[in-house]
């Protein structure tokens, strides 16, 4: 786990340079002209049940035009190359809406350059018909551009700071119980030696170097199988996320400190075990149980976390600096390793107040407890700082991905609740939006669709964008209730009343204004009326006055320029309504874009290193859940005596089996009532530091708290085979 964290850096760099590789616009000052060299481009993104797909139209206008990365060469006019991964979903059964969408010959599949991740995406389709003075395509002589680094906002950088000390503390801890595994047998080996003649200088130098053997043996093994799954790393997906085998290259220098650090930390944590054992040549003692743990230390880490990130950050830019992100770690590792030293004074303190009544399995595991607290706590420690940092992290996201409620939706419309609207553009349709909507009307769920053409105006200086919607006038009194309509009318809407966003508009009769932002220049025409934009007009949710005209209003420049366009009023309930729309509009022509009007989709930036976050979580809580396996397993073997000598004396298996999982509940309840704790305090904290308010989804927040639960009991539950085998009578042989 640790190795495919030292490989975050050149799996960020690779995706990276793949992303600028295939950049496909025109970002500088300079005209491209037509030439054997040139290629047009013109998006044509799609959306399939929820899965995004990147599509590009190319049209090359010569033997040497650029081909974009991934693609050896242009196929026929007409058809496409695809991603392996959208062959696959195209192959898909139950997919047919996709492939009649998509109905374009296969020629070719894209390379692994052209891709950002083996999961993703992508397809070309090569035209014949493209024009280069369509508003949405472009002519370009190369494919790549080179981005100058800028700075993440600040809000990524406290969620990235965040986000890595979440997935590598719990790994840190087990590896701090996982050095402790065996111990009791270790102890008495210890013993043996003492009985030989050897001191407890040498006694500890044997341990160490037991440790330190073991640990380099797990170093190989855990290289081995980090060389083996990378081979895999192509077919695998966590939170829709995916590397190739080739970006999971660990950087030499973070490799290195892998090593050192586990080497480290498992030397430390021996011999500050070795100071509670006095290994004595007749047996071992161990210095517990006669003094109770104290709290006020334990206590003191969580508050001197919390302190820490209350001084850490007095300005936002402060992150960007050495200091401020150093003092950030350190309170959100106060805060988190409080998690494992509150949690054994919580599970001695319920031992006290709860042992020596009730049932008989309850009293076994209370004793058992009391008895081996420490180990109990150990191996629950790690889902613990797991759980804790997942919970920090969640409300950390749900605060920095609030966005003010789109009122677009249903009723805030005038709609019901079960309908939506949506808009389909298409650029250069030369103006068939009346035409284009009784076709897009017959698609599954559509229940009203009313065509007409869309221009973008502008003042002279550059001003705000505003909107002229052009129809005849039966159209325009499905978007607007007008008084009284005739060709050579122009009306202009209200903004909504529940709107307060300013309105930046200027409309006045006789104004100049430049159609879309470089354009030729036109002139606003008499307004006949204000009036108030229906249901299904795309003005009824806009805060700016749109400019609804008849063609003779408008005028031949503003229809010369306009996109063809078709407002569309569809019912939520019917299945697959949206890839429906979309699947008919393709069929009209595959640069048909649809709009739908639902709440704001966030930040891609924010979704991207919340997905990424998900994804490491996930990964950890895994390796975490096999390796308290391994754990529980040695507990079980540890105490194989007891328990044969228990089950002797009559006790059915059906009562340890019961204890057993009490002895590892207790400290997972109240392990994660810390976690949680604890982890609301630290992202309460955190979006505080952000400037944003204290928001929480409690839903999520106990998803998280079961999932933890839910793989701790599977794994006391996978453990009872192993107890089965030691209550056996063999049991009880001992030398």
């Amino acid at each position: 786990m640790l190795l495919f964290a030292a490989s975050v850096p050149t799996v960020r760099h690779h995706r990276d340079q793949r992303i600028h590789d295939r950049i496909d616009v025109n970002l500088s000052d300079r005209a491209v002209a037509r030439s054997d060299h040139t290629v047009l481009v013109r998006d044509i993104d799609t959306v399939f049940r929820g899965e995004k797909i990147r599509g590009r139209m190319v049209e090359p206008e010569g033997a040497a035009a650029p081909l974009p990365p991934g693609v050896q060469r242009y196929p026929h006019p007409g058809e496409m190359l695809v991603s392996p991964a959208l062959r696959r979903l195209l192959a898909a059964p139950g997919n047919g809406l996709l492939r009649e969408r998509l109905a374009h010959p296969v020629a070719g599949e894209i390379g692994d350059a052209g891709l950002l991740d083996p999961g993703e995406h992508v397809f070309y389709l090569v035209a014949n018909h493209m024009t280069a003075d369509a508003a949405q395509t472009r002519r370009i002589d190369h494919f790549g551009k080179t981005y100058a680094k800028k700075p993440l906002p600040l809000e990524l950088v406290l969620l990235c700071v965040v986000g890595i000390v979440v997935l590598l503390l719990p790994i840190g801890a087990f590896i701090a119980a996982a050095v402790r595994f065996g111990g009791e047998r270790r102890d008495r080996r210890m013993a043996a030696l003492r009985l030989v003649g050897a001191n407890r200088g040498m006694t500890a130098t044997i341990a160490a170097g037991e440790v330190a053997l073991s640990t380099l043996a797990g170093i190989a093994l855990g290289v081995l199988l980090f060389v083996t799954g990378r081979q895999f790393a192509g077919t695998v997906q966590i939170q829709g996320l995916g590397v190739f085998t080739e970006d999971l290259t660990p950087q030499p220098l973070l490799a290195a400190l892998v090593v050192v650090a586990v080497l480290t930390l498992s030397l430390g944590i021996t011999q500050l075990s070795m100071h509670k054992v006095a290994v004595e040549p007749l047996g071992v003692v161990r210095k517990s149980g006669s003094t109770s743990r104290r709290l006020w230390w334990r206590a003191a880490l969580p508050l001197l976390g919390l302190i820490l990130l209350r001084i850490s950050v007095r300005n936002p830019a402060d992150l960007y600096g050495t200091s401020g992100v150093v003092l950030v770690l350190t309170g959100i590792l106060s805060l988190l390793v409080g998690v494992t030293a509150v949690l054994p004074w919580a599970v001695e303190r319920l031992t006290r107040l709860f042992g020596g009544f009730g049932p008989l399995p309850w009293q076994l595991a209370l004793r058992g407890l009391q008895l081996n607290g420490e180990s109990a706590t150990r191996s629950v420690n790690g889902i613990a700082v797991a759980v804790a940092g997942a919970v920090a992290l969640q409300t950390l996201l749900t605060g920095l991905s609030q966005n003010p409620v789109d009122d677009t939706a249903g009723g805030a419309r005038g709609l019901s609740a079960s309908t939506r609207i949506a808009v389909a553009h298409l650029d250069g349709g030369h103006a068939r939006g009346a035409q284009y909507g009784p076709a897009l009307a017959t698609a599954p769920g559509v229940q009203r669709a009313i065509g007409f053409q869309e221009v973008s105006v502008s003042p002279l200086d550059g001003g705000f964008p505003q909107t002229v919607l052009i129809a005849d006038c039966d159209q325009l009194r499905l978007l607007a209730q007008l008084p009284a309509c005739s060709d050579g009318d122009a009306f202009l809407t209200v903004p909504p009343a529940r709107d307060t966003m300013p309105d930046m508009t200027t409309w006045a009769a006789g104004l100049k204004l430049r159609v879309d932002m470089n354009g030729p220049r036109w002139t606003v025409p008499h307004i006949t009326s204000t009036v108030r934009a229906t249901p299904a007009c795309p003005a009824a949710v806009s805060s700016e006055r749109t400019l609804l005209a008849t063609p003779a209003a408008a005028g031949h420049t503003a229809i010369a320029h306009a996109v063809s366009a078709v407002g569309l009023t569809y019912a939520t309930g019917f299945k697959d309504v949206q890839d429906h729309i979309r699947t008919a509009a393709a069929r009209l022509d595959p640069a048909f874009s649809v709009d739908f009007d639902e709440r704001s989709q966030g930040d891609p930036a924010l979704d991207g290193v919340r997905r990424a976050l998900l994804a490491g979580v996930t990964a950890v809580l895994v390796l975490i859940a096999a390796s308290m396996l391994l754990g529980a397993v040695e507990q079980v073997r540890e105490r194989a005596r007891v328990l044969s000598v228990l089950v002797a004396f009559g006790t059915p298996r059906r009562t340890l089996a019961t204890s057993v999982l009490l002895q590892s509940v207790l400290p997972i309840g109240l392990g994660l009532l810390v976690a949680e704790s604890i982890g609301t305090a630290l992202g309460s904290t955190l979006l505080e530091l952000a400037g944003r308010p204290v928001t929480h989804n409690w839903s999520t927040l106990l998803a998280i708290a079961g999932i933890g639960a839910a793989v701790s009991l599977g794994v006391t539950l996978l453990t009872l085979p192993a107890l089965w085998r030691s209550t056996r009578p063999q049991g009880l042989r001992h030398e």
